[in-house]
């Protein structure tokens, strides 16, 4: 492997050719050894033809010094092979990955002191502190229609396997089972964030169940009828803190984003994709009671959400279900004020509908589902959200699984945003 180290305009860029292997991967440890770290960097893979897990453990370490020391780090020009392995290894969405240097300079140049103490912006909501992380094309994968769940038309033959890899950040329909007769009758709330998949069976006991997979697996999959995976990574983390003693709701949270993208974003077309960790003053849940089998449908054929069916299908929160728990959410929000125009209409009805728990709004429509911990550590000061959930995940007393409903409150978050820029059709046929 070759590498060659400039500067341009306060940013250290450094030249990656040929094989970022075992052997390259000690080269370049060694070429960096000893270099100031605490001025930017961006990593020049225009030349980079290979990527094996040792050079992953060396791009895992070089943001992790960065994240550390609070100085931006950025890769730039990364080929499709070695943007597979990063895809493939964890670290899409983690390490900013610019289409080249000259993209990678200027975000640094623009909001180089946002990447380290934020670009922050006062809303009515609370504060939002911005920090780019990425560049990557936002979308978010439809596998099925969230219609056949509330219309209770599910079959088995609608109903896909998803390997847990496929589905990093995605919420949906599902279950866990070896056989259609295990799985079929129990299919709730589903969720997978940072490596852990949470459901909520309909099994008449209203207690969530978690797996936790050490490696990506095709014979243990999360069998599903409907969901919508958020993809190509995180563009932005922001910090969020509430006004003192007035905690944000979660669609003042999404409104107040809405707002700060047509502002701030050129690329913003209407749709977010977010995952968040957030302090939760009061959460409002709703889940499932009943799986929304075809052959479970209402006597009087109307739909599971209609007002006559609603009570017997959803066992919803009138009163905050938890106070001062850690939530990990992942969710997505559609801003109806925006120029919806360059999104698919027909994959966007697919994966929002219309909960009678929510408080009505004309603005917007969300669809976000949450776990809840106790006892979660305290944020870790980093600028991934991987690493933030993985934490709460590992260290937290599991609580509960839930849809969130929108008003539920909160007082901080860690929040990850996805500007989508297209809904697509997922590739995952069962």
């Amino acid at each position: 492997m070759k590498m060659s180290r400039r500067e341009e305009n306060g940013v250290r860029v450094a030249s990656l050719a040929g094989r970022l292997d075992g052997f390259g991967a000690k080269e370049a440890e060694q070429t960096l050894a000893g270099e100031n770290v605490t001025t930017p960097l961006v990593l020049d893979c225009a030349g980079l033809s290979y990527l094996s897990s040792a050079g992953v453990r060396f791009l895992l370490g070089l943001q992790k010094a960065a994240a550390a020391a609070g100085f931006p780090f950025a890769l730039a020009g990364l080929q499709p092979f070695c943007a597979s392995v990063m895809e493939m290894s964890g670290l899409s969405g983690m390490i900013p990955v610019y289409a080249s240097v000259d993209d990678a300079t200027r975000a640094m140049q623009a909001g180089g002191a946002a990447i380290g103490a934020g670009e922050c912006h006062e809303t009515a909501a609370g504060t939002f502190a911005f920090h780019t992380v990425g560049s990557t094309a936002g979308t978010i994968d439809i596998l099925g229609d969230i219609a056949n769940v509330i219309e209770c038309a599910i079959t088995s033959e609608l109903v896909a396997g998803k390997p847990f890899f496929e589905t990093e950040y995605s919420l949906g329909l599902g279950a866990l089972g070896g056989a259609p007769e295990d799985y079929l009758p129990v299919m709730g709330e589903a969720m997978m964030a940072a490596g852990t998949m949470v459901w909520l069976p309909t099994d008449g006991n209203d207690t969530p169940d978690y797996m936790i997979p050490r490696k990506a697996s095709t014979a243990v999959v999360l069998h599903t009828g409907f969901n919508a995976s958020i993809r190509g990574g995180f563009n932005e983390f922001a910090e969020f803190t509430a006004a003192p003693g007035r905690p944000a709701s979660v669609r003042e949270i999404y409104r107040a984003l809405f707002d700060l993208a047509k502002e701030r974003r050129p690329d913003y077309r209407g749709v977010l994709g977010l995952a968040m960790r957030a302090e939760i003053h009061e959460a409002f849940g709703a889940g499932l009671t009943k799986s929304p089998l075809l052959s479970n449908r209402p006597a009087n054929g109307k739909m599971i959400t209609d007002p006559s069916n609603y009570d017997a299908w959803f066992e919803s929160d009138k009163t905050p279900r938890h106070q001062g728990t850690t939530a990990l959410i992942c969710g997505a929000g559609e801003d109806l004020t925006a120029d919806l125009s360059r999104i698919d209409q027909e994959l966007l009805r697919r994966m929002f509908y219309i909960n009678l728990a929510n408080k009505a709004s004309q603005d917007e429509v969300l669809h976000n589902h949450a776990v809840f911990f106790r006892h979660a550590p305290p944020p870790a000061g980093t600028q991934d959200m991987d690493v933030e959930m993985r934490r709460v995940v590992e260290e937290g007393e599991f609580v509960d699984m839930r849809h969130l409903l929108d008003q539920t409150t909160v007082t901080s978050a860690l929040i990850a945003v996805n500007y989508v820029q297209e809904v697509r059709e997922d590739a995952i046929k069962g």
